[in-house]
């Protein structure tokens, strides 16, 4: 049997979207073995809900480099082209590159969920039914429903464009990027082979942080740029899991066909999930 670990990274503002995923994995994702929840910034976790739900209370030093990016250098570089201050504003994204760390080549695959992803069906007859050897698995940001690339998903615009010295030497150190019109992946949900880091370590990532000092979107531009365009490690998900159900989206809206949670595996931001009576 595969050794695999389903992945959380959680500070405490995002802890009530955390449980409800995990809710969500140990019951409707019928998944039953190990499970870990990075804790950023020692939030303080109920000893009831860890034992309960048989999760693990991992944590790692923290990033100290985003404080650096955030601090000092974005003052002087200024991304005029922001997409929502993000940079400055949701520097704890920073520490999802710990779910890269070379802890983790205890298992041999890891699935990692954003806080307050739905998982919807069993995670055995969807993900973990994909090929992963070898692999970097992670939807394509462009979406289900368009040709690719999508014209309105591309790399260019997860980055900034603010620091010209900075871009050149960017396209110095990553020949893959051709003209940036390529598609790149979400990281929302990614699920890789441990071996791969050998190839790709979080390290080499984390010294990025401060090299390239124009991720728009932190730490998923970022991994972009060295799992995908560095070492061509990402595979897309596909639309369909093996069960016939869609495998991943934002959201139901994306779909152009009537859809409800029903037709999908995970959602991230689901609008017809409801338990109200009406």
């Amino acid at each position: 049997m595969i050794k695999t670990v389903f992945v959380l990274v959680s500070d405490s503002a995002y802890l009530h979207r955390a449980k409800k995923t995990i809710i969500d994995l140990r019951s409707a994702g019928q998944w039953h073995g190990d499970l870990v929840l990075i804790n950023v910034g020692n939030a303080v976790l109920n000893q009831t809900f860890l034992d309960f739900y048989k999760i693990e209370d991992k944590r790692f030093p923290e990033i100290q480099e985003k404080r650096v990016l955030a601090g000092n250098i974005l003052k002087n570089i200024e991304f005029k082209d922001t997409i929502d201050g993000r940079e400055i504003r949701l520097i704890n994204q920073w520490e999802k590159l710990h779910v890269m760390d070379p802890y983790f080549k205890k298992w041999e695959r890891v699935v990692f969920l954003d806080a307050g992803t739905r998982v919807l069906y069993n995670v055995n007859d969807s993900i973990l039914a994909l090929d992963y050897k070898d692999k970097f698995l992670a939807p394509d940001d462009g979406g289900n429903y368009c040709t690719l690339p999508n014209p309105n998903k591309l790399f260019e615009s997860q980055i900034s464009h603010s620091d010209p010295q900075t871009m050149a030497i960017l396209k110095t150190d990553f020949p893959n990027i051709k003209d940036l019109k390529e598609s790149y992946f979400l990281n929302c949900m990614w699920m890789y082979d441990t071996s791969i880091l050998d190839i790709c370590t979080k390290k080499e990532m984390v010294d990025g942080i401060l090299k390239y000092p124009i991720c728009k979107t932190n730490e998923m531009a970022l991994m972009n740029l060295f799992l995908h365009f560095k070492y061509g490690l990402w595979t897309r998900f596909p639309k369909f899991a093996s069960n016939g159900r869609i495998l991943f989206d934002w959201c139901e809206l994306n779909n152009p066909q009537p859809s409800t949670w029903r037709d999908y595996c995970f959602l991230k931001y689901p609008n017809s999930i409801m338990f109200e009576d009406t």
